[in-house]
C-alpha cells in the first residue's frame, strides 16, 4: 500500500511533492478542488483523488486504500479533526504538518483510539515540531528530573507561505500559551522577550504559542514549557499590545480583510530563499536543584525541513510495521536522532 497527500496543491504540500518525486517516490495526490490537483499530477506523472472533509464516511472510503495519509491542507483546527476519524474508520496512519497546539491536543485526544484501531496518529511533522521536539528530547536525556524547559528558534533568510500566513490569519485574537505546573496556560503572545544566543547568532526573541507547548510534554512530561522565536524589537514593542485589540482583530470582518490581502499577495518563498535559508534552535533545561543543561541546533530553512521530514517520516511508517500505535510525537517515537536526518544539521 502507499501514501495520500492531502492538501498537495498548496505551497508545502507542492514542496511535498516535488521533493518526493525526486527521491523516485510516487504517493497520490488529494484534495478538494480537482482544478489545482489535475495540473499537478499530471506534471508528475502521479494519480489523484478529489473529496472534501464534510463527510466521514467519503473520507473514509477513500483512505481505505493507503497506509498513510499526510495532511497538508490547513489551518488544521479546520481540517484535522475530521482526516483523523476519516483514518480510524478506514485504518490509515494519520500525520500532519500542523503548528497548532489545539490540534497537538486534538491529536492526543485520539490516542486510545488510534490504539484500539493499530494506527499511528502524528501531527507537527515538518519544522512545527520535529526540531524543538528533538531539542527537547536531546535536553530530557541529559538532565531527566528537568522541571523548566525553554525553546526558541529562528530562520535566517527564507520567507513566509500562503498556507502559513492563512492559518496565523485563523488564530488572531486569540491568546498566546505556555505551559505551567503541567496545565496550558493563557498568556499574551510576547508577554515575555529576550536576547537568546543561538551559537551563530545573538537575537532578540518573543514568547509564542508554539506546538511545542503540547508536544515537549508529551515528549518529556517537563511541566514547565515557554516557546520563543526570534523577531524585531520593533516587533515585540508592537505584540505587547495586542490584548488591547483581539476584540477586534478577531472578528469575521477584519479576518476577512487580511484574508483577502494575503490571498492576493502571499506566495511563499522562492527556491532560492529555502535552499539559503537557516533554521537555529535553542533550548535549556533547569531542574529544582538549579542545574541547567543548554545546547544549540543548527539546520535547513523551515519548508525545506518541513519537505524533507514529512517524507522521512512517511517512509518510516510505512516501512515499519512494528512501530507503537496510538498518538505520537515525532521525537518520542523517533528519538532525537531523527532531526538529525537532515543533511546539514547539527548541534553546536
Amino acid at each position: 500500500m502507499s501514501s495520500l497527500i492531502y492538501g498537495a496543491s498548496g505551497y508545502t504540500g507542492k514542496l511535498i511533492v516535488e521533493r518526493a518525486v525526486k527521491k523516485g517516490l510516487k504517493p497520490t495526490l488529494a484534495g478538494r478542488t480537482e482544478s489545482k490537483l489535475q495540473p499537478l499530477a499530471s506534471q508528475f506523472g502521479l494519480d489523484y483523488i478529489v473529496f472534501s472533509l464534510d463527510d466521514v464516511s467519503v473520507i473514509a472510503s477513500n483512505l481505505s486504500k493507503f497506509s498513510v495519509v499526510l495532511n497538508c491542507a490547513g489551518p488544521f483546527s479546520r481540517t484535522a479533526k475530521q482526516m483523523i476519524k476519516g483514518c480510524l474508520e478506514a485504518g490509515t496512519h494519520y500525520l500532519d504538518i500542523t503548528g497548532e497546539i489545539e490540534v497537538f491536543e486534538l491529536a492526543k485526544s485520539f490516542h486510545q483510539k488510534a490504539v484500539d484501531k493499530n494506527i499511528i496518529v502524528m501531527s507537527g511533522v515538518g519544522f512545527d515540531v520535529v526540531p524543538t521536539d528533538c531539542m527537547a528530547k536531546f535536553l530530557h536525556t541529559k538532565l531527566p528530573d528537568a522541571t523548566h524547559l525553554e525553546l526558541a528558534w529562528a530562520g535566517l533568510g527564507g520567507s513566509i507561505s500562503h498556507g502559513t500566513m492563512s492559518t496565523m490569519v485563523e488564530g488572531l485574537g486569540r491568546s498566546g500559551a505556555i505551559r505551567e505546573n503541567g496545565k496550558i496556560v493563557p498568556k499574551p503572545t510576547g508577554h515575555l522577550g529576550k536576547v537568546v544566543d543561538f551559537g551563530v547568532k545573538k537575537l532578540f526573541t518573543m514568547s509564542i504559542p508554539w506546538g511545542d507547548i503540547s508536544t515537549a510534554y508529551s515528549t518529556t512530561g517537563i511541566p514547565n514549557i515557554v516557546v520563543f522565536t526570534g523577531v524585531p524589537k520593533s516587533s515585540y514593542n508592537i505584540m505587547k499590545f495586542q490584548f488591547l485589540f483581539n476584540p477586534i482583530v478577531k472578528t469575521n470582518f477584519v479576518k476577512s480583510r487580511i484574508q483577502n490581502y494575503v490571498d492576493k499577495n502571499i506566495s511563499g518563498p522562492t527556491p532560492e530563499q529555502n535552499e539559503k535559508g537557516k533554521s537555529l534552535v535553542y533550548g535549556k533545561v533547569t531542574n529544582a536543584k538549579g542545574d541547567i543543561v543548554e545546547a544549540r541546533l543548527q539546520t535547513a530553512e523551515g519548508y525545506l525541513l518541513t519537505a524533507e521530514m514529512a517524507l522521512i517520516i512517511t517512509q518510516k511508517v510505512l516501512a515499519d510495521k512494528s512501530l507503537k500505535s496510538g498518538y505520537h510525537t515525532p521525537a518520542e517515537l523517533f528519538g532525537h536522532e531523527l532531526i538529525l536526518e537532515m543533511p546539514n544539521t547539527k548541534f553546536i
